[in-house]
């Protein structure tokens, strides 16, 4: 029988270690819907937002994105990646021929600018977009949806090594730890005095170190990710507005409105109207 060697350590020598970069970085995805239309009719909308991400691409020219006034063409030599929140026009003066991805970018720190980015095609983008495109046109199945994900993760992990995107501040280990902890139990207790204990820091200098290596009071933050899963929620799920809010800490439905209006200009009942109504972009 042949010696088993035990290894132990999760990085060598030779290689680059990425579990920080894992952790703090834009690369990890939740993918809501992956989608391809070979003519879609009639694809104007105006004032397009959501709180997921979207990334477009048309085999076909002839659509473009309209965002302050620029016009931003689709066609077979680009992808445009949408963060989250950006608001723009879909203008599709013909039948488009659209390949759309939505998604949520699990990222634990830093900012995106609410712009579209446009990205060149390149040959290993070709071929992994094409690959998705032709097994979104297979009999549907259980095995066809799952080629489908694995294909969509794999084009996006490559349109993010395209992108010039913002590196993220390293941070301290039990600040990352907070920063989980918030984006995954966001219905718990998440007072200043709680995170610092679980921080092992006094409150005082806990908000100073959150503050300076994220850019917001640990209360912004909390705020704006409660905000942001509550949009998820609204526009992915079938769940009442009250459990919405609940679920995402707000101890009421009239708070959370007047939060998530201030936010997002509309509320929670609109906004999912708005989503809702919306298909194939």
């Amino acid at each position: 029988m042949p010696k088993r060697h035990k290894y132990l350590n999760y990085t060598t020598p030779w290689g680059i270690s990425l579990s920080g970069v894992s952790r703090g970085s834009l690369s990890s995805f939740l993918i809501h819907e992956s989608g391809f239309q070979a003519a879609l009719d009639n694809w104007n909308h105006e004032a397009v937002d959501s709180p997921f991400w979207r990334l477009y691409h048309n085999p076909k020219p002839g659509c473009h994105l309209r965002f302050q006034g620029r016009d931003i063409p689709l066609g077979p030599e680009r992808f445009v990646l949408i963060p989250a929140n950006t608001i723009f026009d879909c203008c599709g003066p013909g039948l488009a021929c659209h390949f759309w991805l939505h998604f949520t970018v699990n990222r634990l720190a830093g900012q995106v600018t609410e712009s579209p980015v446009t990205l060149p095609m390149n040959p290993l983008l070709q071929a992994l977009v094409s690959a998705v495109v032709e097994t979104h046109q297979q009999a549907a199945s259980a095995a066809r949806d799952q080629r489908v994900h694995h294909q969509s993760a794999a084009l996006l992990h490559a349109i993010f090594a395209e992108w010039d995107a913002p590196v993220p501040e390293t941070m301290p280990e039990r600040l990352l730890e907070i920063l989980a902890l918030i984006q995954k139990a966001p219905h718990s207790d998440l007072s200043n005095p709680f995170l610092a204990e679980r921080s092992g820091m006094s409150v005082e200098r806990f908000i100073r170190s959150f503050r300076e290596h994220t850019g917001f009071t640990p209360a912004a933050y909390v705020l704006n990710t409660r905000l942001r899963l509550a949009g998820e929620a609204l526009a992915l799920t079938d769940k009442t507005i009250d459990q919405v809010a609940v679920q995402n800490g707000f101890p009421n439905r009239h708070y959370f409105t007047r939060m998530f209006t201030r936010q997002f200009g509309c509320g929670p009942a609109e906004f999912r109207t708005r989503q809702h109504g919306r298909r194939g972009l």
